[in-house]
């Protein structure tokens, strides 16, 4: 059993996933994507172009043609799915590396046949409906923009020719649709801090910056590669992205959002990475590297699979944290968090071996969390599980956590299998409650839910109409999310209008505030981000596209907003305001510990990047 990608192709074949002893093999027409030159002085940037070779029908999952018969549910009998134990030191010692990209110690799992996780009951297919709306608010008018030029210094690594960053502050202002804004090009040795601005009207600081290496960027389920950015606590920032070199760049910026050339800049062996966390002394990359299993492409033994093994054959890979620290100069550890090995094969070690929690094809994103202390991961996987005399494989989510050493931890909520089929898994740390929370979109009974418990149900969904964006904290003990769903009067499990809406939900209650953040009537409302904002505010923001179904790159009528938000009862704070950057449904906006909040954007050419930060407001 192969299941679909998830999202949109499950609504495709009618929640039909893959039958058992069938295996559906990744398509082999889904290409690596790197981002042309974008115009960048004007709010509506054309997006990407679409992935060569791949309909729009077919980029997001497969239609009702390609996908194979099968009533599968989603979810795994008890009995197939081990309990772990982590067989790791407290301590890995660190290796001595020559390049930042050398691969260093692996700490792994080994599954135990002991007590077998519990898992949901199958799920019935309802048909999706939308719960009442407490509150509901058509969106302001979008405002224009005034450009302030400012001037920046000149970011360059030691000993290279000096290039130009670029930043631009853009005041909202009231007004009946969006404007367009220029870019002034200045360079000079300083660049004057912005005051904070009003809540109600937030500066919005636009920088462009070369980041010296082609970028590799995309917005496709299975095999994504984002641009990601993150906050060092004591001023400035990290990006991540991809190179076309199979490694994954990490450039340090400073308070400012130029590139800071006292930095070296750092790339990582990975195949692909879902998110990073950094700190003053370093980071942590959420990245996948081959496993060790052997056999083809590092899977095992293809025969051991129900039905007929993919073809052309699937590599197999394991998820990693992976940390780097700047004083040492090298990636210090990086820990397993899924549990295929040399002797444990992602396909197992027979057509009757044990269960085997590995990365495939299937979309396998991922977030970090930090509590203060430990990091945690969220992310899609695989379980291989021997059903019916031979291995089937399913896609859910997984959650591990990992110690400042680089041991694997026990505890902490972390689970080994929690939501299946799984999409958009989210995770934030409650320093309320001391947990780590975590909620995903789910097949099993179509909704958006808490993992690894699957109950309580937030909010019932669309899967076809449904991109789940972030979850955020109030200002009491509750949560924010936001997410797209179907709009009255549209056609179920099909390509039609969505609109955004924000949640407010709590741990044991269904969502008890519903608020339309955007329902424009012809346009299509999806791709939504969620970020605290400060300590008393959040900030919403969408896309909107004239196009029906999934948002799909290369769409030039996409475009992009945001909205301030009370923290406390979800009340409009500033009206809604057009972004100047491309945005992607699978990225994240992200909290600085300033009060403001980050986006990282492509830009105007293959090596820059623009960064976007609505700046901190009182």
């Amino acid at each position: 059993m192969v299941i679909l990608r998830l999202a949109v192709t499950l609504a495709l074949v009618g929640h039909a996933l893959a039958a058992s002893k069938c295996h559906l093999p990744r398509p082999t027409n889904v290409a690596e994507t790197v981002y042309p030159s974008i115009s960048t002085n004007i709010v509506e940037t054309s997006l990407l172009p679409e992935i060569p070779g791949v309909s729009s029908s077919t980029t997001e999952g497969y239609t009702a043609s390609t996908a194979p018969d099968g009533n599968d549910d989603g979810v795994i009998p008890d009995e197939t799915i081990p309990a772990e134990t982590a067989t790791v030191s407290e301590d890995p010692p660190a290796v001595t590396q020559t390049q930042a990209s050398t691969t260093s110690p692996i700490v792994q799992l080994t599954p135990e046949p002991t007590v077998p996780t519990t898992v949901a009951p199958p799920p019935q297919n309802p048909v999706t409906t939308l719960p009442p709306a407490e509150t509901t608010e058509a969106p302001a008018p979008p405002f224009t923009t005034t450009t302030i030029p400012t001037t920046t210094t000149t970011a360059a690594e030691p000993a290279t020719t000096t290039a130009k960053s670029t930043t631009t502050i853009v005041v909202p202002s009231p007004a009946p649709s969006p404007v367009a804004t220029t870019t002034t090009r200045t360079t000079t040795t300083t660049a004057p801090a912005a005051p904070a601005g009003s809540c109600a009207t937030p500066k919005i600081r636009y920088t462009d910056i070369d980041v010296g290496t082609t970028i590799s960027v995309n917005e496709d389920e299975a095999t994504l590669k984002p641009l990601v950015i993150a906050s060092i606590p004591s001023g400035g920032s990290r990006v991540a992205f991809m190179g076309t070199d199979n490694e994954v760049h990490i450039v340090t910026l400073n308070a400012d959002d130029t590139v800071n050339a006292a930095v070296p800049k750092v790339s990582i062996a990975v195949k692909d990475f879902g998110d990073i966390y950094t700190d003053d002394k370093g980071f942590v990359i959420l990245g996948t590297r081959d496993a060790q299993g052997g056999g083809t492409l590092n899977c095992g033994i293809p025969s051991n699979l129900c039905g007929t093994p993919p073809s052309p054959a699937v590599p197999c890979y394991d998820m990693y944290l992976i940390r780097y620290d700047y004083a040492s100069g090298k990636e210090t550890w990086a820990t397993k968090l899924t549990s295929s090995s040399a002797t444990l094969p992602p396909y197992s070690t027979g057509k009757t071996g044990p269960a085997v929690y590995f990365i495939w094809w299937y979309a396998h994103h991922g977030r970090i969390a930090f509590d203060g202390t430990n990091y945690a991961a969220y992310f899609g996987a695989a379980i291989s599980v021997s059903e019916g005399g031979c291995i089937n494989i399913h896609q859910g989510d997984r959650m591990q956590v990992v110690s400042p050493s680089g041991s694997l931890l026990t505890g902490h909520n972390s689970f080994a299998w929690g939501c299946s089929h799984s999409g958009y898994e989210r995770i934030l740390w409650d320093d309320r409650s001391n947990q780590f929370i975590t909620v995903c979109k789910t097949d099993n009974k179509n909704r958006i839910t808490f993992a690894p418990s699957m109950n309580p149900t937030i909010r019932a969904v669309d899967l076809a109409y449904s991109d789940f964006g972030n979850i955020a904290l109030d200002t009491s003990a509750g949560y924010w999310l936001t997410t797209s769903d179907i709009r009255s009067g549209q056609p179920a499990n099909a390509d039609g209008l969505s609109s955004v809406f924000l949640l407010h939900f709590s741990k044991t209650s269904a969502a008890d505030k519903t608020i339309t953040l955007a329902a424009d009537a012809g346009l299509n409302n999806r791709a939504p981000h969620l970020a605290s904002y400060g300590q008393k505010f959040l900030l919403a923001s969408w896309e909107t596209s004239s196009a029906k179904g999934t948002l799909r790159a290369g769409d030039s009528s996409r475009k992009f907003y945001l909205q301030v938000r009370d923290a406390g009862t979800g009340d409009a704070v500033s009206g809604v305001i057009a972004v100047n950057a491309v945005g992607n449904r699978y990225q994240e906006t992200k909290s600085f510990h300033d009060g403001s909040v980050g986006y990282a954007s492509v830009a105007g050419t293959k090596t820059s990047v623009k960064i976007v930060r609505v700046l901190p407001c009182a």
